[in-house]
């Protein structure tokens, strides 16, 4: 039986910035000097039971003894152990899937033997008596073998996990991903290891003031994700066992048996590299590239078996006449799965789920106004809107794959022909993108998915349009958006249409973390993309003016009226 608290801490920590065989770098060594410090000003880590190798020091031969010492050193069933390296590594495909390796000093990546395998960490970990061991790995390699996915239960008792054998990793990204060396919040260490710093030093500890790995895992995988500078997806969670490494108590109690005081903490889902089918990934192209998306300046754009079903209407005021043909202009939303985490869509069953799915949750974002129609094929699933005056077209359509990519296509609230001038409506497209993600969000993860998601907005046939549709709210002072097309503003209209053929905009986010505040960062950068792209010189006009409210009413009202044109 394991004590609800620990008897002594070891670290072994690692930076290499001078290789001998690769390329060097440039913060390695500062990362391994920042988390020795902190292991031993703030966690209370004894300073001769912190292993420091850094370059020169830091040998396969140095890394493995030092790191098998612990099976002796940290002899205490009650220990705890943190490995933390801060370097180069690499993959090698193995028959069974990706090996990953961990590159000392003198490794040279043509000589595996050179190299320290990372499962034989994990399985040498099994001869240290230490009931947790928490490796971090600020390198990048595949092949991370986690056994669970989830944590048990919403929450769980301090007590309670301290007294559980526990073995967790994170590392900071796969071999396909560049790993920043550099760019960390405050520039002296990487990404990675610059949040890795921050939520250790405070900012990933709970309303108790309670710091677990789990948490701490969670914070960097939310912050490395969400950087716009980091080009990587963190991965984490269980190697062996379901306790929890206990960084942080109030009062220390969790190093002091007699003065312990318990507490509820919150588990977070675990992020792991998925590698359970032991098969290489095809590569081949994206679900964007094969449905027409890849290039801008094409002629052919956007063009693909389902979009050629969309009709635009065109207005003329002379003979007070609503024509809809085929569609040359449309908004196309797509978003697609980006970590490797394996998903599955069962298309039936989608299909029945979203038919009865009412989406009128507490906030409009919630609200997406699903298409009522649908058919399947034999790998997807579309949900579609016609014309109600003319069913040769539709005006929208959502299609889902077993894949978990996603289109939303809409010819219809987005865009117009009044008179001649073509205009795409901008609350209405800032509108529909907001409740995509957030659709999106809800279909994926009601299939276990919450990884990273590649979102591109694509608004086709854009030159010589405008931009439509502003908020009409007060804003600062009161005063409000005035509208190229209104009329006797020719001289605007001309000024402010668009010269590109086709527009498309890229994000990435991670999915388990989109909330308010996340997507409210991604809308304001398509906003003002978008307003720059139609030489928009203010702020972006589908807020009330100068400010960053949006116009969810209006937003709501004119999707309502444009739903009542389509079946």
């Amino acid at each position: 039986m394991y004590q609800s608290s620990y008897i002594n801490s070891w670290a072994l920590v690692i930076g290499i910035n001078a290789y001998q065989f690769a390329s060097p770098l440039s913060y390695a060594c500062n990362d391994a000097d920042a988390i020795a410090s902190i292991l031993i000003d703030e966690l209370e880590f004894p300073s001769h039971q912190v292993i420091l190798l850094k370059d020169g020091d830091a040998t396969k031969t140095a890394i493995l003894d030092n790191y098998l010492s612990f099976s002796t050193k940290a002899d205490n069933q009650d220990d705890r152990v943190i490995v933390f390296f801060a370097g180069h590594g690499t993959t090698i495909e193995g028959s069974r899937g990706p090996i990953g390796y961990l590159i000392p000093v003198d490794g040279d990546t043509n000589k595996l033997s050179s190299l320290i395998r990372w499962d034989d960490l994990t399985r040498n970990a099994e001869i240290i008596p230490a009931k947790h061991v928490l490796f971090i790995i600020d390198a990048c390699y595949s092949g991370l073998a986690i056994h669970r996915a989830i944590t048990p239960g919403a929450q769980r008792f301090i007590s309670d996990m301290l007294q559980r054998f526990s073995r967790q990793v994170i590392t900071a990204g796969k071999a396909d991903e560049t790993v920043a060396d550099g760019g960390g919040p405050e520039g002296n260490n990487s990404i990675f290891t610059g949040y890795l710093i921050e939520g250790l030093r405070g900012a990933a500890v709970d309303t108790n003031g309670v710091l677990t790995a789990n948490l701490l895992m969670y914070y960097v995988y939310q912050k490395v994700g969400q950087d716009s500078r980091s080009q990587q997806t963190p991965h984490y969670g269980h190697i062996e066992g379901d306790g929890d490494f206990i960084l942080r108590t109030p009062g220390r109690g969790h190093l002091k048996p007699d003065n312990q005081q318990d507490f509820l903490v919150k588990t977070v889902m675990e992020v792991p590299e998925i590698a359970s089918s032991h098969l290489k990934p095809v590569i081949g192209p994206s679900f964007a590239h094969k449905n027409g998306y890849s290039d801008p300046e094409h002629p052919n754009f956007g063009r693909n078996e389902w979009s050629n079903r969309l009709g635009e209407s065109r207005f003329n005021r002379g003979n007070w006449g609503r024509d809809v043909s085929k569609a040359f202009s449309w908004l196309s939303l797509i978003a697609e799965p980006a970590d490797g985490q394996a998903i599955h869509i069962d298309i039936a069953q989608e299909l029945e789920r979203l038919t009865n799915l009412r989406l009128a949750g507490g906030q409009p974002y919630e609200q997406f106004a699903l298409p009522t129609q649908s058919r399947t094929t034999i790998d997807s699933m579309i949900l579609y809107g016609e014309y109600y005056n003319n069913r040769e077209y539709w005006g929208h359509y959502l299609r889902l794959d077993k894949q978990g990519n996603l289109e939303y296509a809409d010819s219809n609230c987005v865009f117009g022909d009044f008179d001649g001038i073509r205009h795409f409506e901008y609350v209405r497209t800032i509108g529909l993108v907001w409740q995509f993600m957030f659709l999106v969000k809800n279909i994926l993860t009601s299939s276990g998915y919450i990884g990273g998601i590649r979102l591109l907005i694509n608004l086709v046939g854009t030159r010589d349009s405008i931009l439509g549709d502003f908020a009409k709210g007060g804003g600062e002072n009161g005063k409000m958006w005035i509208s190229p097309s209104d009329p006797g503003r020719m001289g605007d209209y001309l000024n402010l249409r668009c010269l590109s053929p086709n527009l498309q905009m890229e994000y990435k986010f991670i999915l388990g973390t989109l909330d308010d505040e996340r997507s409210q960062e991604i809308i304001k950068g398509i906003a003002s993309q978008l307003g720059l792209a139609y030489n928009h010189r203010s702020s972006p006009r589908c807020f009330n003016f100068n400010t960053y409210i949006f116009p969810w009413q209006q937003y709501l009202n004119g999707v309502a009226n444009c739903k009542t044109s389509l079946n």
